[in-house]
């Protein structure tokens, strides 16, 4: 998971497993919203594990809440970031750990 901010990578978190509610729970309270100027917009697509309350609730309590229509990826700002990363891990087998860190998305 990762959120952008002004073009940049601001946050990335890779997971081990499969995303669901829980795992954007832990990564969305103590990661994401500290690090989001206030009365930001946050852009998510329509994914089910995204609609759970707390979410909700916890992003609508200083951040606004874009949700992206169904089937709409070329919709979603970070869309280019994660193929990007993808071409890198082709181009440089290594860990995903080392191609974030290597500043090139």
């Amino acid at each position: 998971m990762g959120a952008l901010l002004s073009g940049l990578l601001l946050t990335v978190t890779r997971l081990t497993g499969n995303v669901n509610s829980e795992a954007v729970s832990t990564w969305i309270t103590p990661e994401l919203l500290p690090q989001l100027p206030k009365e930001g917009v946050i852009v998510m697509d329509n994914a089910s594990f995204h609609k759970r309350l707390d979410i909700q609730k916890a992003i609508h309590a200083g951040q606004v809440l874009l949700c992206l229509p169904p089937y709409s990826p070329q919709l979603n700002p970070i869309e280019p970031k994660w193929a990007q990363a993808k071409a890198i891990r082709q181009q440089k087998p290594g860990s995903i750990s080392d191609i974030f860190a290597l500043d090139e998305i």
